[in-house]
């Protein structure tokens, strides 16, 4: 793996961009004039002279609100991490669009009559990108060699294989980054997304039997098995697997903010790290802090659009909205 630059003066031109950048992120209020637009047009018209009116250009890109906003994050992560000295960040942000060609590669062989359990695990170094962050994936590969294997499972079940390889991956690659806050950081955002993800799956009526048998998280720990256990108190036993900071957010968190939308739950209990980290001057810790907030940003728009392109509840969607960094 590249060698991680440590030294603050590396970071000092990026972080000075940075701060140029974060002056530009957008209040609750912006998010909240688009969900007043009566129509699409109107809601174009409410981008107002932001940078993403020119990304809508007419009523029917809004059909097309996530490809947009996805090819808009990798631009901006792009841009950051072309000023930024090697780190374990440009790998840990790009796992959402490498994981989608991942899924799609591994789907389509799968299908295939021909296709070997050797061929199913090249693609692993394609997705995971460094050779020491693929070896953290040793135990999906192997699962590829065994009696039913999940090249051979029902969709669903490789489905809930191939999630767990992405949230096992942000798990493995946290482990190399050397500041505690972002380490914090992408450790923490890895076990939530796990276990944001188990529990939609069981409040959808999957199974926790076939959860445990092909949700497989950081190799062989009991994180899956355990939660599922714990479904009726779903935050004691997952608490106990986070920073101190996020844990103490999370067990003074109410079930009813949980349940009703974990997701923005997840984002709420990472959210102190982040503001953490936008308070280092210089360091990997700025760069995390505005790209997270940029993420925030995207998802609050594309909720905004959405609602008004597609017809959703305008109230519902104000009360799904993350809490801004601007």
């Amino acid at each position: 793996m590249r060698a991680i630059e440590k030294r603050p003066t590396a970071w000092s031109f990026v972080s000075g961009k940075i701060a140029a950048l974060e002056s530009e992120l957008l209040p609750r209020s912006f998010f909240e004039a688009v969900l007043k637009a009566p129509d699409r047009s109107e809601a174009r018209t409410a981008l107002g002279k932001s940078p993403y009116r020119v990304l809508f250009p007419d009523d029917k890109s809004l059909d097309n609100i996530s490809a947009i906003l996805d090819q808009r994050a990798k631009e901006v992560r792009a841009e950051i991490f072309a000023l930024c000295p090697p780190y374990p960040l440009e790998n840990y942000f790009g796992i959402g669009s490498r994981f989608r060609t991942f899924r799609t590669l591994f789907n389509q062989a799968s299908k295939q009559a021909n296709a070997s359990p050797a061929d199913l695990d090249a693609l692993f170094p394609i997705f995971a990108v460094e050779p020491e962050f693929a070896d953290g994936l040793r135990e999906h590969r192997d699962m590829l060699f065994r009696k039913n294997p999940p090249q051979q499972a029902t969709p669903l079940e490789r489905s809930l294989y191939l999630d767990s390889a992405a949230t096992s991956l942000m798990q493995v690659v946290s482990g190399y980054a050397p500041e505690a806050l972002v380490r914090d950081y992408m450790a923490d955002r890895a076990v939530l997304t796990a276990w944001a993800g188990i529990f939609r799956l069981r409040w959808s009526g999957v199974g926790a039997d076939i959860i445990k048998n092909w949700y497989v998280f950081d190799n062989s720990t009991d994180l899956t098995a355990s939660i599922l256990a714990m479904e009726h108190e779903p935050k004691a036993e997952v608490s106990r697997r986070l920073s101190t900071r996020s844990s103490a957010i999370l067990d003074g968190m109410d079930m009813n903010r949980i349940r009703q939308d974990i997701d923005g739950a997840v984002a709420d209990i990472l959210r102190d790290t982040v503001l953490a980290c936008r308070l280092v001057p210089f360091g990997a810790e700025r760069a995390l802090s505005y790209l997270v907030a940029n993420e925030v940003e995207m998802v609050n728009l594309g909720l905004s659009l959405s609602a008004i392109a597609n017809g959703i509840d305008r109230d519902v969607t104000l009360s799904r909205l993350r809490r801004e960094y601007a």
